[in-house]
């Protein structure tokens, strides 16, 4: 049914009418057809079938776009059923989102005297086009027995006409008197992303202890992911948006845990005060913005996160995958990573979670231990996945498929034995050693000098990768060696 349906709609695309010219014609044209085809899917399907029915429809749309060479009517056609159907979702996933705390609120003679209502546990909601929510600390609620009548609303001074009313998870009223509504951002600049509900939930969190005008900003990073992304396959999307991230974005190391705002985005992008949040954020928004469907912002604790255990980190699901650019941009690198070099992009569950867990799960004893044994205790987890993943691409692997490959204890760190084994390795005199029986006269050269403390940092600086590198025992004008892992070496 899905591939009729996907046929007769290339036959509607390449036969559409060519005498439509204005964007807005084009609009009409889509929301008509778009109309009688979503009222067909909705009278045949189960709104759960339909939710996934028509992601799939704008996956497919997204896809063709990216795919087949069309007309400047028909590409505008195409891209206006893509926001039709991305906001047919939105709109059913948010009324999923509400309807059964509406039934409630709506059948309680109580709530029907109040004027201020909020219908999800949220508190986000549409008025006027514009995108709002309640900020607010206190509220107060009636015992579970409690038959509320008017008299003890106004016995404990709770006004229906200015507070707000609304019911928590516990299936209880509450009511709040001291309440701000919130600006999150105006429709216009978000309609028919998809994921719009966790999209403002994220807004919503960065707007916490902040309240000023942030249209503009969202607005440039539209229009920046949509430069970046256009003409381009999801997969092709979520790789150049993790590379732009990075290109553009450096880890600050001078910030107080005591400062909400720098766990705001918004914040963040303003004072250029980037932490996990500023990243992640930044890689949520500008995939929502280029169609990328099902993208999740997660917060749970990295142990061998700088700040472990006192702050959680974020990263990025995307269906069934991890991305955490804020680890591939470590502070110490001076130059942005290359994408081969990526350690935490498009990770498998099991792999990911070596170094992770939830804010439930984590066990206490964690969290007094020391850096040391948190890194041994990672170690200990990604081992028994070695094998698993084996012939793999995954960066994250490669100190252990490394360590493999010669015969190196897994958990043991690098030492300059070791070393030796890899590299090609000679003893230098006077800028001189002997290769094949052939004497080697060093003209110059640059390297990383070596102690045992710095060799798996700098076998990592080089993603694993030894040719033309040479391992040297240089020895000194007062008789004693240095080692030198030597590259661009040019001989006389």
């Amino acid at each position: 049914m899905i591939k009729k349906v996907l046929v007769f709609f290339i036959f509607f695309i390449i036969l559409s009418p060519t005498n439509i010219h204005a964007n807005e014609e084009v609009w009409s044209v889509a929301k008509n057809w778009f109309s009688t085809f979503s009222q067909k899917i909705s009278k045949k399907y189960s709104n759960n079938k339909e939710l996934i029915y028509f992601k799939w429809f704008s996956d497919k749309l997204d896809l063709l776009l990216a795919t087949k060479n069309f007309t400047e009517v028909q590409i505008n056609l195409i891209n206006d059923l893509i926001k039709l159907s991305n906001e047919h979702v939105n709109k059913l996933e948010i009324s999923d989102n509400e309807s059964s705390v509406k039934i409630i609120l709506n059948t309680n003679n109580i709530v029907k005297k109040f004027d201020k209502i909020s219908y999800n546990e949220d508190h986000i909601f549409l008025e006027n086009w514009i995108w709002y929510t309640y900020r607010f600390n206190t509220h107060l609620k009636f015992p579970v027995w409690t038959n509320i009548r008017i008299e003890d609303l106004e016995y404990n001074w709770i006004n229906t006409s200015t507070d707000l009313v609304f019911l928590r998870e516990d299936n209880i009223l509450w009511f709040a008197n001291e309440y701000e509504k919130v600006k999150l951002i105006s429709d216009s600049i978000i309609y028919w992303i998809p994921d719009k509900y966790n999209f403002l939930k994220e807004i919503k969190n960065d707007k916490k202890v902040l309240n000023y005008e942030t249209d503009d900003i969202f607005k440039e990073l539209k229009e920046k992911s949509l430069e970046l992304t256009i003409w381009k396959k999801a997969e092709e999307k979520i790789k150049i948006i993790y590379n732009y991230v990075l290109d553009n974005i450096e880890y600050t190391i001078n910030y107080s845990l005591n400062d909400y705002k720098i766990f705001s985005w918004i914040d963040t992008f303003y004072n250029k005060n980037w932490i996990c949040e500023g990243y992640t954020k930044t890689y949520m928004y500008m995939l929502n913005f280029s169609n990328v469907r099902d993208v999740e912002l997660i917060r749970w604790y990295v142990l061998d996160a700088q700040d472990f255990p006192e702050v959680w980190h974020a990263w990025i699901k995307i269906n069934d995958d991890y991305y955490d650019p804020t680890f591939d941009d470590p502070i110490w690198w001076k130059e942005t990573k290359k994408f081969s070099e990526y350690r935490y992009f498009e990770l498998p569950y099991d792999l990911f979670y070596t170094n992770r867990y939830s804010l439930e799960n984590l066990p206490d004893e964690l969290k007094q231990k020391t850096p040391e044994y948190l890194d041994s205790y990672i170690v200990k987890r990604i081992i028994p996945l070695v094998s698993k993943y084996r012939y793999s691409w995954y960066n994250i692997l490669k100190p252990f498929t490394l360590r493999l490959d010669y015969w190196i204890d897994l958990e043991k760190k690098l030492d300059i034995e070791d070393l030796k084994e890899i590299v090609p390795y000679y003893e230098v005199d006077n800028f001189k050693f002997t290769k094949n029986w052939e004497v080697k006269n060093i003209k110059t050269l640059r390297y990383y000098w070596l102690w045992d403390l710095a060799i798996d940092d700098i076998v990592e600086i080089l993603n694993f990768s030894f040719h033309w590198y040479y391992l040297f025992k240089w020895k000194l004008e007062d008789w004693s060696y240095e080692y030198r892992l030597a590259y661009d070496v040019k001989f006389l």
